[in-house]
């Protein structure tokens, strides 16, 4: 196990042949992507092992935070629980990728460099719903009535009602 917290960057050439952990929270790392989403990361902790052997070297762990988004019905903010696990095999260039199968899922680390903040930020994306909203009645759904509090919604005309009319030759049978 390596450290109290996890590194922005991990260097594999500076790495043995073996297994090597890493467990502990992410702290003051940038995260662009989740900017871009206007969104605000909360502690993210992660564990991380990566394998290196003889083969292709293997990073596998999980991550978990709290991220706070608008809300699409209320526009207020929604905190989200995002919790990802992965399986993936280390390769250099994004080229080697194509002798690995669509299911066998790859992390570029070019030159050895495993940018771990990077790969968080993909897990925390992907496991972010697509339409944040409230779980609770409380959230209003949109259904707002603009005008005094306690007043009346106005009364409409179903839009319908005219297509009725259509419906009915001139004997009133309806068709």
């Amino acid at each position: 196990m390596h450290g109290n917290g996890l590194p922005h960057r991990i260097d594999m050439t500076r790495l043995g042949e073996g297994e090597h952990s890493w467990s502990g929270a992410l702290v003051d790392c940038p995260l662009p992507r989740m900017d871009a989403l206007r969104a605000h990361v909360g502690a993210v902790s992660a564990t991380l092992t990566l394998v290196l052997d003889r083969g292709r070297p293997r990073l596998y762990g999980e991550c978990a935070g709290t991220v706070t988004l608008v809300c699409e019905r209320c526009l207020a903010p929604v905190a989200v629980d995002a919790a990802g696990s992965f399986d993936l095999v280390v390769v250099d260039r994004i080229e080697e990728a194509d002798g690995y199968g669509a299911d066998q899922p790859v992390v570029v680390a070019a030159k050895g460099q495993l940018d771990i903040a990077a790969l968080v930020e993909d897990e925390l994306i992907l496991a972010l719903p697509v339409i944040p909203t409230h779980d609770n009645t409380d959230c209003d759904g949109g259904q707002r009535q603009f005008g005094p509090a306690g007043e009346a919604a106005p009364a409409r005309d179903n839009p319908f009602q005219a297509l009725e009319s259509l419906k009915r030759d001139g004997s009133g049978e309806v068709h």
